[in-house]
């Protein structure tokens, strides 16, 4: 042999040895020519054992009768491409065991004839994964399936407390304020009192139930992205907070250029509510002073509204999402502590989040994100 024959093939060695997978070279009638070291890692077999035998040997029995009819496929008209497209393979170890491959067919004219290189994987790992994968699809499809009517089941129960609720709640309090007004004399001052306050707990109870009622709607709802003036909203919130109470004194800071995009019908709840609680709060502040805008930190556009109301104690700011969760009492600050959860429900449904910052007596300030590419397509 020529050095230069030598040199190739030793080089053709050296590559072969060097490649991650398993690689087989049969001629053209099935025969094994060479294999790499990764062959005999895979299958168990020294290489010794493999050369001269056909490639079927590596191939669990079963396969091995349709193994042999498409080599001769392939061998009839040969092109690189996978082996078995679609199909799952399998080899067979020295031991008997088998386990799920992957194999690459290439073609390469030699002088001494036609060679086949069969570049195998295991691929039990992937398998495995795979099966995994759709196990939880199909877990998940289930979940779905009873979120679907868990969600069927609350709007039920919410059309229930909607129209089943809300009437005997409207006769207690109607029916109270006839017996206070009619009969105020022979019920004395403790019975009007008591009556009162039957009429205050049915009232309380009507505004939970709606609370509760727009709580359900907001993680249910049919969302419909658009471009949002959120300036706009937040302007028209603070005209109707000050018609309210005229006669408080507030000064209002309102960006009115602020943007974004999301259901323009959920984000305006969302600023009803978290103006609402800072003109709440700030009941007691002359003048109140609530502001609204957005800033920009680390390429992330972040919202704010801002008062200088009676702030709270940030040891229990992790409370002031959840639904029910006060950090005020009723005597001090009237609400049925949902305002906050649906806020926090709704900027979750547009990829946002949001958080607080306060000191007791010294206002506090609220700030929340959006994802700006939702709905972009």
């Amino acid at each position: 042999m020529k050095p230069r024959s030598v040199a190739r093939e030793n080089h053709f060695r050296a590559l072969l040895e060097a490649a991650p997978d398993a690689v087989v070279i049969a001629d053209a009638e099935g025969r094994i020519v060479l294999v790499n070291a990764q062959t005999e890692r895979l299958f168990g077999y020294s290489r010794d054992d493999l050369v001269g035998q056909p490639v079927e040997a590596l191939v669990p029995e079963r396969f091995r009768s349709g193994h042999v009819s498409r080599r001769r496929a392939f061998a009839a008209e040969p092109r690189t491409r996978p082996m078995g497209e679609g199909q799952e393979l399998f080899g067979q170890r020295a031991d008997g065991s088998e386990f799920p491959v992957e194999i690459s067919l290439s073609p390469v004219d030699m002088e001494e004839g036609a060679l086949i290189i069969a570049a195998v994987r295991d691929v039990t790992e992937q398998r495995r994964i795979h099966h995994e994968i759709e196990e939880l699809n199909q877990r998940l499809v289930r979940d779905n399936n009873e979120l679907t009517a868990v969600n069927q089941e609350l709007e039920a129960f919410s059309y229930s407390v909607s129209h089943d609720l809300r009437a005997p709640l409207r006769a207690i309090d109607g029916f109270s304020q006839a017996l206070v007004e009619d009969y105020a004399e022979q019920l004395g001052e403790e019975g009007r009192d008591y009556l009162n306050r039957v009429r205050r707990a049915a009232q309380r109870m009507g505004l939970l139930i709606d609370d509760l009622i727009m709580l359900s709607r907001v993680t249910r709802s049919e969302m419909n992205p658009q471009d949002v003036d959120l300036g706009a909203i937040a302007q028209a919130v603070v005209q109707d907070l000050s018609a309210r109470e005229p006669d408080r004194l507030a000064d209002f800071v309102i960006d009115g250029s602020v943007a974004a995009r999301g259901d323009v019908r959920l984000l305006r709840i969302a600023i009803e509510n978290l103006l609402g609680n800072a003109w709440k709060f700030t009941a007691r502040k002359t003048p109140a002073r609530i502001e609204f805008g957005c800033g920009v930190h680390d390429g992330v556009t972040h919202y704010f509204v801002r008062d200088n109301g009676a702030g709270f104690d940030m040891a229990y700011a992790e409370k002031l999402f959840q639904p029910f969760q006060r950090l005020h009492d009723d005597q001090s600050f009237a609400g049925t502590g949902i305002g906050l959860a649906t806020v926090l429900r709704i900027l979750r449904r547009h990829g946002g989040d949001i958080w607080a910052e306060s000191e007791v007596g010294e206002g506090a300030t609220f700030y929340f994100t959006l994802d700006q590419r939702f709905g972009r397509g």
